[in-house]
């Protein structure tokens, strides 16, 4: 089974077995969904029995601890904008609602639909994008706050240069005191988790386009292969390696 992944803007989606993921923390919100069968979300991962969920969707919050165990099939993980309102869209539509996670999305059968036809290849993917764009942002306008865009719109460009908490305050006109606590506030993550989040997606993009894991470190300001490895299962639960080892390709 061929992996899939899609980046676009500061959202991502993968499509593609469940890859026994260990325990991790997403430095985004992460959309999961259970293709072709349920699947159980463990947010104790040290004590999985207690508080495991069996559902078909779960949205996981930024930096929440968690491991997915009993999965069968295909699974689709929507990595949302942290510096959007989409985490606070998508909440409103989960159907249970925990201090640590949300399950069982009201969009669910949609989700499901669309995804299920872009894993198939019979949908096109910006047809697709734009479907989960509408059902994603629901009532909620999902843009940037203006406040801190010059900044974000200025890491995602430039993140290979590695700007500095200084240099993205100064875009702002914020000090770097009043911007890291601003940005908090907005997305929910630190600014440093947010620069490694978007050097994450500029790696994978380089991946699907057919570099080496070296090549895609560097290019996305990481210092070493190993650091991006590293930091990749960190947040993700795997190597990047055995992404490409699967047949990773962008659809």
């Amino acid at each position: 089974m061929r992996s899939q992944f899609y980046s676009w803007g500061a959202r991502s989606l993968f499509i593609g077995p469940s890859l026994n993921l260990d325990a991790h923390r997403n430095a985004v919100a992460v959309v999961a969904i259970g293709l072709d069968a349920q699947f159980a979300v463990a947010i104790d991962p040290k004590r999985p029995e207690r508080g495991a969920r069996r559902v078909r969707t779960a949205l996981i919050p930024p930096n929440t601890l968690h491991k997915l165990t009993s999965t069968r099939g295909r699974m689709a993980f929507m990595y949302v904008d942290a510096a959007s309102r989409d985490l606070a869209s998508l909440s409103a539509m989960t159907s249970i609602q925990t201090r640590s996670a949300g399950f069982n999305l009201r969009i669910e059968r949609s989700l499901l639909k669309s995804l299920r036809a872009l894993a198939d290849g019979d949908a096109d993917f910006n047809a697709v994008k734009r479907e989960l764009e509408r059902l994603v942002s629901g009532s909620h306008r999902s843009a940037f706050d203006p406040k801190l865009l010059p900044a974000i719109k200025y890491l995602q460009r430039r993140i290979a240069d590695k700007p500095t908490l200084e240099q993205l305050a100064k875009r702002v006109h914020l000090s770097a005191s009043r911007f890291r606590h601003a940005f908090k506030e907005l997305t929910g993550v630190s600014v440093r988790r947010y620069r490694v989040w978007v050097a994450m997606g500029h790696a994978m993009r380089s991946l699907v386009g057919g570099k080496s894991l070296t090549v895609a470190a560097y290019e996305a300001g990481f210092s070493s292969s190993a650091h991006f490895s590293f930091a990749f299962k960190q947040m993700f639960g795997l190597a990047p390696s055995q992404l490409v080892k699967n047949g990773l390709q962008s659809g």
